[in-house]
């Protein structure tokens, strides 16, 4: 447990400092006057056909919107300086895109679609193994990277930011990479067909790496970004991966009866109305975060979902924002108590990393509110809640990995074992399958030990026995009671 508390105040500590007035890593504070990064198109009679003018403007809103959002992130965008930058009139702004989201979803798409094409040809050019074929469109994806790190900012980081719809272009990009990840893996010489599950984890853990690469501003004199994303990927294509769909399906199809048993009872972990009135705010607020946009809530409204007088509120919390970071707050000390284990820096750190991911999902899909607060409506929210999210993954992924008995080799191991669970739950939440995501911890646990102690040695500990009680325990905590 002290460990556990000393990583999260530890992040809290970062997050405070880059709350107290801290500007954005990578960006530029706002000049007084935005001065456009494109000539205007001349005034008057011009050579230029209609389609051809809107297809210059067009562009220009693309590249504004790029260094609009690099500069401040989406949610500080505004249509003003996106016209500003493009040099172009509100009126033709309008005309082509029907606000912000339209533009900058139409532009997220477009670097997305042409940089996984660069990539996929990358791909495919390359004869040879694995590694060679691998290495060749990450060095593709890192020389995207550097030559316009702006619009992989956009796609990488800020899509998170852009509501429900960001969200889901962001997953749609992430699959296309994830069938491109899956298909190397089985038809590469030697390859091996991996499970879905660890395959899309294994993508989350590439994402994991690309944002900690963008967002702490890091350059490839410090960190080879391709070297990386290779060194995470290899590490899951072994011989020992053969058959492990197989091995671990016992597991997975006893986990998905537990749950159909917990859904027969109507035991879904559904929260209890607490009497504690701070408790209750705090619900209030999660409920009405899944439901409503962020930043249209009001105190009245959270009070009146709470079943709170607005002076008690205003007794508790100093407002809209400061309710959402307590309930953020509580969500991160559960989750830090469960991933304090003692056992995770223990000679049996192998097995206690099983156990914890195992209570982590079971808590997750016990409470799908904080789930989807916590891969979804953070994102959607201020920064602060973002950047406490985003310390909380990382806080998770150290208590997991600190005790492993050898270093991993890359150096963004950590973040990249952030970056396979949080995607993990994200894609459940996105799925509407919550309450499935018990079923996959064993596919988390192969991914986080894997890389520390190799794919063979995590096969062997996610496919031995549970100790006599571990099933009883199991049913507990996804809410079957048995029967007496």
């Amino acid at each position: 447990m002290g460990s556990g508390r000393r990583t999260s105040l530890s992040a809290r500590d970062k997050h405070a400092e880059r709350s107290n007035g801290s500007p954005r890593a990578g960006s530029t504070r706002p000049a007084s006057r935005v001065a456009p990064l494109y000539k205007r198109l001349p005034h008057g009679p011009h050579r230029l056909e209609r389609n051809e003018v809107v297809l210059n403007q067009r562009t220009r809103i693309h590249g504004a919107m790029v260094e609009a959002v690099a500069r401040h992130g989406y949610e500080a965008t505004s249509v003003k300086e996106v016209i500003g930058l493009a040099g172009v009139s509100r009126r033709s702004f309008y005309e082509q895109f029907a606000n912000k989201e339209a533009a900058f979803l139409v532009t997220f798409d477009l670097i997305a679609r042409r940089d996984i094409k660069q990539i996929r040809r990358a791909f495919l050019a390359t004869d040879g193994s694995l590694e060679q074929r691998a290495r060749a469109a990450f060095e593709r994806f890192a020389q995207a990277t550097q030559k316009d790190r702006n619009a992989t900012i956009l796609v990488v980081l800020e899509a998170q930011r852009a509501g429900s719809p960001g969200v889901l272009h962001l997953r749609q990009a992430t699959s296309a990479c994830e069938h491109m990840l899956a298909r190397a893996f089985a038809e590469s010489p030697g390859g091996v067909a991996l499970p879905m599950p660890i395959v899309r984890s294994v993508a989350g853990g590439l994402h994991g790496i690309a944002s900690a690469f963008l967002r702490e501003a890091r350059d490839e004199r410090s960190v080879n970004l391709a070297d990386e994303m290779l060194c995470w990927t290899l590490q899951f294509q072994t011989a020992a991966s053969e058959g492990i769909a197989e091995r671990m399906a016992a597991g997975v199809k006893a986990r998905m009866r537990e749950i159909a048993s917990a859904r027969g009872n109507g035991l879904r972990g559904a929260e209890a109305v607490s009497r504690d009135e701070r408790t209750r705010l705090l619900q209030g607020i999660l409920r009405l975060a899944t439901r409503e946009d962020f930043r249209a809530l009001s105190v009245p409204q959270i009070a009146d979902e709470a079943n709170v007088s607005i002076d008690v509120f205003c007794e508790l919390f100093d407002g809209r924002d400061d309710c959402f970071t307590a309930a953020l707050d509580m969500i991160g000390d559960e989750l830090l108590a469960i991933a304090a284990d003692p056992d995770l820096v223990s000679d049996d750190w192998p097995r206690a990393v099983r156990r914890v991911l195992a209570e982590l999902m079971r808590y997750l899909a016990d409470h799908p509110l904080q789930a989807r607060t916590l891969v979804q409506e953070a994102f959607f929210a201020d920064t602060a809640a973002l950047e406490r999210t985003i310390d909380l993954s990382h806080s998770i992924a150290t208590l997991l990995t600190e005790g492993a008995p050898v270093e991993a080799r890359g150096s963004l191991t950590t973040e990249a074992v952030a970056g396979a669970i949080w995607h993990t739950i994200r894609c459940q939440v996105a799925g509407g399958r919550v309450e499935l995501l018990p079923a996959l911890s064993d596919h988390l646990a192969y991914v986080v030990l894997t890389p520390f102690i190799g794919a063979e040695a995590a096969v062997e500990i996610l496919t031995e026995e549970r100790p006599p009680g571990a099933a009883s325990r199991d049913a507990c905590a996804t809410g079957v009671q048995q029967s007496t």
